[in-house]
């Protein structure tokens, strides 16, 4: 037994592996104990009583196990119950030496109960008897026959099954809280019989269905799911329990709904002398008897429902959907058909699935997703996921649930009400079948309801959720309905359709200017959506273009032309003779734009971007959603994407007007180039409030920017260039107001300064009383500034409030004098001033914070030309000018300041491919500038790692084109006046990322480098030191560097022991003073470089390193009273000694002994002075 019992600890551990393993140890354990017991003990007789029963034919750990697992179910201590509950039934299972009526009556006696019991130790008895029952039971102990070995009687029986179901009634009627427990252990007691070929079963069926529903007329959950659950079993007498409440029909039949939902939701009903009581507790998960009534309507078996059943749908509607989510439900009646309804998502099929979202289900749905202090959020929150996994598992079921949720039933805000993106997410896991699908049923929403009426709300609902679907990354796109909806927008915002007899189909002009706004929305985040496309056997990535590869904007011209030809519809655009040729001209640029091949055809596509764009603009229809002139606009690109690229075939002579007086001309030599027109054009479209051409501005850009020249750089950091953001007469005026008096003299003149226009001209008196007889003056229509008001008020009424004696504002300006009227205009002129000032202002910040919006939108079109374009020689030349920007940023600025960090560092910083073809000389002048720049201006102003960065790239080029002594020289002007002018604002950090990244340039250089770090060379120790550091950063390089020219590398090491010994012996005679940390970084380096000096030649490490001068500085740096102190500094040099072979065990103690006889003589000088003194 002693080997038995550990195992029983862990059979409460609360990890389930744990107590598995203990399980399966204990059991083998104890079979193996009973096999060998019974061979034993094969002849004797059995006696009577139930423990001694149990001794006697069982081994003594068999014994004792049995009767410990029993009284375990008591036990609360962590999981106790569950270990021992497996751990008896596996037993049982396993031996066949108990009966059934045995094991009950233990369980029995193990757990009564007494009225000196606590309630928790009620409770544990109850659950013991409960578990103990349920193991026999589940054990198959119940249903064995076989006579144990000391009886003749079966080892089970009827009447053992019917005191297992008795005593389970009995347990589930004392506590009402534990009814559902037992009720569910008889369920399974009953499946145990019917799986079971007892020769009792059909007795036990038969008393089964007597006992708990004929007899007992009541009804509970419970009885439902057993009749439910086995009424099939019962064939002629399974109709007797129902002829009293539910008149002997099934209880899923129409006039039984309300009283099983009644049943259900555990409310009190009486119907004809039959009642069902509340069981008065609640418990926060579903009953089981949902899991059977799920299983009737969705087997996983093909069975066919009864005549008499209701469908699903109807089911849900009355049991579920009007108890308990109405009105009135409780929140914990609401929190268990949340979990209803997940238990149903989860298992009824897609065609079932859209049933479920009832009317006052979701409503309770949307209110609980709306705001955290929902009672139940959080149940609210979980079922969305189901629900979206469902739709994930069964994208079929997304279009008919997303019409319930946005129908009737639901909401058309359902997303923006409840605060998720419910919506979005199942329109993401569509198909795109389905989407289209949606698309149509959204078209048909628009037109109406059958009867032909119109709802202005609804539609604006269907032409924003068409923009959502479209603005939407989630949703996968398809051409067939993207083309839907932009066809959808372009019919109903510039075309009228027409009826019988030509009758216009009235829309409103909101609905129209609405679809036209969304329209160019649509196009707009269009052309930022990447499209994924087979070319050449390769798939890439395209921005704005269908999967054919053609431009939604192209695709959208060709919806006008097309709808044009329609007969039942009419143009709200301009259709003149006009702008009918120029958008033939268009179209046949185009055309010729898409047969050119090679190098140019990604810019060619730019170019149709842009001519598409812009021949949209000429379709809209109010000058308020123009941006510019559309024809002139128009015509002038077609002229520059002509000459682009040389398109003769659509170019006209200069004096060859059109019938309509379009002209296309000639491009002249002398006039700017063409991409520098069609560039400047783009950075106009970058401050237009227009989302299209905002959007195509950089994509156009992109295709094109291989057609950019040096003239184009200039103007794209021409864009840069801070300027004065108030207009030139805001300016005049500022300085004019300056120099003019204090104040004006008179209130006329402070009316006339008040009435002046915006452009410095002034509007006379005449021309406002006019403007203002004719209605309010526009200035009414402004908001009222209360606080200047009020400040005007104080002003005017200041002389009033010093003359008590005056009774009324008019006899107040009789008694004014002149002194008076003068107080009185300059507190009018000062309030005018500030309010004037004040106004200005808040302009000028708004004026520069739209100006900074605009140079980072410039930023990215140089930031997509480093990206596309990092071979082009213009890229150099873009250094400079944009670390000039830097310089003039002001603090108000600093998002352009990152901005431009970003593209040095993480852009061009991080370019692998450097240009061929560079202007060299050029590039040499911008090199030195940017070093200029580094030594003056503070790491305040500029990071230091941007320029580093900056240098190194125009640093690399050279050193890729052979030309390594121009960076070199720079950079030792650089290093020199680092070295040499205390005023030198040059961060450490620009030479440490060159030494790192650009190391050839500084090898040129390492002479002087390496003297820089001899005590003295530099204004300052720190100095020195970071010379130091690039010197010991620059050595491990060196072989990689020189290549295979050792004799290279040797005298850069003798330079190396030159400039250490120097500095060494001058701290030590105090020269140039070092403290000992810096006297200790100087050696590390020399240390270094007498490890690279013996893997390049060893043999002459000696001859490179002075072994003889080497021993004198190390002898005068271990006498020196400050160098000497704390040993770190010997160390090191003792490490170089001991790698030139000046430093051995002999010589140590060699040393030593010198050392010694000093000491000795030193201290015998002094006994001899004294004795001579006594003498």
């Amino acid at each position: 037994m002693s080997s038995t019992l550990p195992l029983y600890w862990n059979l409460s551990s609360p990890v389930n592996e744990e107590r598995l393993d203990a399980s399966v140890q204990l059991i083998d354990a104890l079979q193996k104990f009973q096999q060998s017991y019974v061979a034993d003990r094969s002849q004797q007789v059995d006696p009577v009583g139930i423990t001694e029963s149990l001794d006697t034919i069982n081994a003594q750990d068999v014994a004792y196990a049995l009767k410990r697992l029993v009284r375990g179910l008591a036990s609360p201590r962590e999981s106790s119950r569950l270990g021992f509950a497996v751990a008896l039934t596996e037993l049982l299972h396993r031996i066949d030496t108990v009966s059934t009526a045995q094991m009950i009556d233990l369980v029995l006696s193990s757990s009564e109960t007494t009225g000196s019991m606590s309630g928790q130790e009620e409770r544990d008895m109850m659950f013991a008897r409960l578990f103990g029952l349920s193991s026999i039971a589940q054990s198959g102990l119940l249903t064995r026959e076989t006579p144990p070995p000391h009886i003749s009687n079966p080892a089970s029986t009827l009447q053992d099954y019917q005191r297992i179901i008795t005593q389970l009634v009995i347990l589930g009627d004392h506590k009402m809280w534990f009814r559902e427990s037992c009720w569910w252990s008889i369920s399974q007691v009953i499946s145990v019989i019917i799986a079971s070929n007892a020769s009792f079963k059909s007795e036990a069926l038969q008393w089964t269905v007597n006992e708990l529903l004929i007899q007992d007329t009541s009804w509970t959950p419970e009885k439902i799911a057993i009749w439910l659950r086995y009424q099939s079993l019962w064939d002629n007498i399974s109709q007797l329990p129902l002829k009293v409440l539910f008149k002997g029909k099934h209880p899923l039949t129409h006039g039984n709904l309300r009283h099983l939902s009644s049943i259900l939701a555990d409310i009190n009903i009486e119907d004809e002398g039959i009642s069902h009581g509340s069981s008065g507790t609640w418990k926060p998960n579903p009953h089981f008897v949902w899991s059977y009534l799920f299983d009737i309507y969705f087997p996983t078996d093909s069975i066919s429902l009864g005549a008499d059943v209701v469908p699903f749908q109807e089911f849900f509607r009355v049991v579920v959907d009007e108890q308990f989510f109405s009105s009135g439900a409780s929140p914990e009646r609401k929190y268990i058909g949340f979990q209803v309804v997940d238990s149903a998502v989860k298992r009824s099929p897609p065609s079932v699935l859209p049933h479920l979202f009832t009317q006052n289900f979701v409503r309770t749905w949307i209110n609980q997703l709306a705001k955290r202090d929902r009672y139940l959020h959080k149940a609210a929150i979980k079922l969305a996921s189901t629900v979206q996994d469902a739709v994930q598992k069964e994208p079929s079921s997304g279009f008919p649930l997303i019409i319930q949720l946005l129908g009737p039933n639901g909401s058309r805000d359902f997303d923006r009400l409840t605060n998720t993106k419910i919506v979005e997410t199942i329109l993401g896991y569509m198909e795109e079948s389905q989407i289209t699908e949606y698309v149509q049923y959204l078209i048909q929403t628009f037109s109406g309801k059958p009867n032909g009426s119109l709802v202005e709300s609804d539609q604006n609902w269907v032409i924003n959720q068409l923009s959502s679907l479209i603005r939407s990354m989630v949703v996968p796109k398809s051409d067939s309905w993207v083309t839907s909806i932009l066809e959808f927008y372009v019919r109903n915002g510039f075309f009228t359709t027409l009826g019988k007899k030509k009758v216009t189909t009235f829309l409103p002009e909101v609905m129209r200017k609405s679809c036209r706004d969304k329209l160019l929305q649509a196009l707009a985040d269009l052309s930022s959506q990447a499209t994924m496309q087979n070319t050449d056997a390769k798939t890439k990535k395209f921005n704005g273009k269908t999967t054919s590869g053609e431009q939604w904007v192209s695709v959208a011209v060709q919806i006008f032309r097309q709808l044009s030809k329609e007969k039942h519809v009419e143009a709200l655009y301009e259709t003149d003779d006009k702008f009918t040729e120029i958008r033939s001209r268009a179209r046949s640029v185009i055309k010729s734009l898409g047969t050119i091949q090679g190098a140019d055809q990604e810019a060619a596509q730019g170019g149709i971007l842009l001519v598409a764009g812009l021949t949209l603009q000429t379709y809209l229809i109010s000058t308020e959603e123009m941006d510019t002139d559309p024809l002139a606009a128009t015509n002038e690109t077609l002229r520059n994407v002509s000459s682009l690229f040389d398109l003769h075939s659509t170019k006209k002579k200069e004096d060859a007007p059109t019938s309509n007086g379009v002209t296309t001309m000639e491009v002249d030599p002398d006039e700017q180039k063409p991409f520098d027109l069609i560039v400047d054009d783009i950075i106009g479209y970058l401050e237009k409030p227009a989302p299209l051409m905002r959007a195509m501005a950089p994509q156009v850009f992109s295709a094109m920017c291989s057609k950019i020249e040096a003239t184009t750089i200039e103007l794209l950091i021409a864009q840069l260039q801070r300027r004065n953001v108030l207009s030139d007469e805001d300016t005049e005026d500022g300085e004019s107001d300056a120099s003019e008096e204090e104040h004006p003299s008179t209130e006329e003149e402070i009316e006339e300064d008040a009435g002046s226009t915006g452009d410095g001209t002034r509007s006379s008196l005449s021309e406002k009383s006019s403007s203002s007889s004719n209605g309010e003056d526009e200035e009414d229509k402004e908001d009222v500034d209360l606080e200047f008001r009020k400040r005007v008020a104080e002003a005017l009424g200041a002389n009033e409030l010093n003359d008590s004696n005056s009774d009324s504002d008019a006899s107040s300006e009789l008694m004014m004098d002149d002194d008076q009227m003068m107080e009185i205009d300059a507190k009018l002129a000062e309030v005018f001033r500030s309010q004037s000032l004040s106004s200005k202002t808040k302009t000028a910040n708004n004026l520069q914070r739209e100006a900074t919006h605009f140079k980072i939108r410039v930023l990215d079109l140089i930031e997509v030309f480093i990206r596309k374009q990092p071979q082009s020689s213009q890229l150099p030349s873009i250094v400079l000018p944009l670390m000039r920007v830097i310089i003039g940023c002001s603090s108000d600025e600093q998002q352009l300041i990152d901005k431009l960090n970003g593209i040095i560092r993480r852009r061009i910083g991080a370019l692998y491919t450097i240009p061929n073809d560079a202007n060299l000389d050029l590039l040499s002048a911008d090199l030195e500038e940017l070093h200029k720049i580094a030594r003056k201006v503070s790491h305040q102003q500029v990071l230091p790692i941007t320029l580093a960065v900056a240098s190194i790239y125009l640093s690399k080029i050279f050193v890729d084109s052979g030309r390594t002594d121009i960076p070199a020289r720079i950079y030792k002007e650089s290093l020199a006046d680092f070295m040499q002018r205390k005023g030198c604002k040059l961060h450490p950090t620009f030479f440490t990322e060159s030494v790192k990244r650009i190391p050839l340039v500084v090898w040129v250089i390492r002479r002087e480098l390496i003297q820089a770090c001899e005590s003295g060379k530099g204004v300052n120790t720190f100095r020195q030191m970071q010379a130091i550091h690039w010197v010991d950063t620059l050595l491990p390089m060196a072989p990689r560097l020189a290549g295979d020219d050792k004799r290279e590398i040797l005298s850069t090491i003798q330079l190396v022991r030159e400039t250490v010994y120097r500095s060494l012996l001058d701290a030590v005679t105090g020269k140039h003073p070092l403290t000992i940390s810096q006297a200790k970084v100087i050696t590390k380096m020399a240390l270094q470089a007498l490890k690279i000096t013996a893997r390049t030649d060893e043999a002459e490490i000696g001859q490179i390193w002075d072994t003889r001068q080497f021993e004198h500085v190390f002898a005068e740096v271990s006498s020196s009273e400050n160098l000497a102190k704390g040993g770190g500094l010997v160390s090191v040099m003792r490490q170089m000694a001991t790698r030139l072979g000046t430093y051995t065990p002999e010589s140590v103690k060699a040393k030593e002994k010198k050392r010694k006889v000093a000491e000795e003589k030193q201290a015998e000088s002094p006994r001899k002075k004294v004795k001579k003194h006594q003498k």
